[in-house]
């Protein structure tokens, strides 16, 4: 009895530990597919992040090179634009638009809206640019002026030709004249003495030159940065200037309207003047520009301008300075120029029969206005003692 009470309590304990070990490998195999399932999890989770971590990368790699390859597209664009252009090169005319009787420029009466308008000409728009030459602005200008086959004036910084001499070149070759406007671009270090305005001038002169075919000389017409009127920063000083460009063979040139306001506004912003000078900024800021020359080009020609340089002046009166000693004040009277400006300037007019020193080989349209053609009379400002013996090109000057 007692024997038969202690087997069963023995299979009694072995029966539980069995089941005890058998519960607890149950469940150390749930705990671990339990812990194999959550592994599997967090190795799909990091496959997904892996995934899209790689499109991501992909696609950030496809606009990078796309945004490399339309860049060096445009770059080979322009490049094969200026090559083109070099390849044609710009033919000088033939004909004198640049009159071998304007004399040298004297102090005093070198402001070039003078000549412009004493020369009689009616309805020509000169588009003269300020600043640059630019990378980004300057090209966009140009394809716009190769648009119509027109030719324009830009007036440069010396620096900016030094970090875009290629853009410089391109506007020379397609035969637009380039022009100095100073050569570190600010005014307080160009008008800070006499010296130093005429070494930026002459610095920046030399810097076209040096960029220019076969190192030709343009005509030496200087625009003054921010103008030349007496009520504009550094006035004063600017109108001592004016004698120190003459002594150094410059006309001075400035404009008698925005281009861009011209662009917007045409009829209410055309002032009333035979001759359009037309101002635009030439910066990398000025992104607008292109749009508003495009806009105004067909303006102007709808309207029947003709365009043209600064230094294509279509001469009907003979502008030219005797060689007599000048007459006393008292024989003096004002000459008004189109230079909108409310001061005038005073000269001695001379009666002369001498016939026009050139012959013009294009006929003037019969459908322009000619009610501003000054007498030969009246276009001859103060005589100097100083034969003229120096003649200015059409495209070009040569200096001493």
């Amino acid at each position: 009895m007692y024997n038969t009470l202690v087997k069963i309590i023995l299979m009694f304990i072995i029966t539980y530990e069995v089941k005890k070990v058998a519960t607890s490998q149950d469940f150390e195999a749930r705990r671990r597919e339990r812990l194999k399932m959550q592994h599997k999890k967090r190795e799909r989770q990091r496959r997904i992040q892996r995934i899209i971590l790689l499109i991501a990368v992909l696609f950030l790699g496809f606009l990078l090179i796309f945004n490399i390859v339309k860049c060096t597209k445009d770059k080979q664009e322009r490049e094969n634009a200026a090559m083109q252009a070099t390849q044609i090169p710009y033919k000088e005319d033939t004909d004198a638009k640049f009159d071998p009787a304007i004399p040298d420029p004297q102090p005093g009466r070198n402001d070039y809206l003078d000549v412009i308008s004493k020369s009689g000409e009616t309805m020509h728009a000169y588009l003269t640019f300020n600043g640059g030459p630019s990378e980004n602005v300057t090209p966009d200008i140009l394809d716009v002026l190769r648009k119509y086959n027109v030719k324009a004036t830009f007036f440069v910084n010396g620096k900016d030709i030094k970090d875009n001499p290629q853009v410089c070149r391109r506007a020379i070759e397609e035969g637009h004249l380039v022009l100095p406007l100073s050569k570190s671009g600010n005014a307080d270090i160009l008008y800070a003495d006499k010296t130093t305005f005429i070494d930026e001038v002459e610095e920046t002169y030399d810097l076209i030159v040096e960029n220019s075919p076969e190192n030709k000389k343009p005509v030496k017409i200087y625009r003054f940065l921010g103008g030349s009127y007496p009520n504009t920063v550094f006035g004063s000083d600017k109108q001592r200037y004016k004698d120190v460009l003459a002594e150094n063979g410059y006309y001075y040139c400035d404009t008698n309207v925005s281009g861009d306001k011209l662009a917007q506004n045409y009829q209410n912003s055309k002032p009333n003047v035979n001759n359009l000078v037309i101002e635009f900024a030439n910066r990398d800021e000025s992104t607008s520009t292109a749009n508003n020359l495009d806009i105004l080009i067909k303006k102007l020609i709808d309207d029947g301008y003709t365009i043209g340089r600064l230094d294509e002046i279509e001469f009907i009166n003979e502008i030219e300075f005797e060689d007599e000693t000048p007459k006393p004040e008292s024989n003096s009277k004002d000459d008004s120029t189109e230079k909108p400006s409310s001061t005038s300037k005073t000269t001695t007019a001379k009666p002369t029969t001498k016939p026009s020193a050139t012959e013009k080989t294009t006929a003037k349209p019969t459908s322009k206005p000619t009610s501003t053609a000054k007498p030969a009379a009246t276009a001859n400002p103060v005589a100097t003692e100083k034969p003229v013996t120096k003649t200015m090109a059409p495209n070009s000057i040569d200096t001493e």
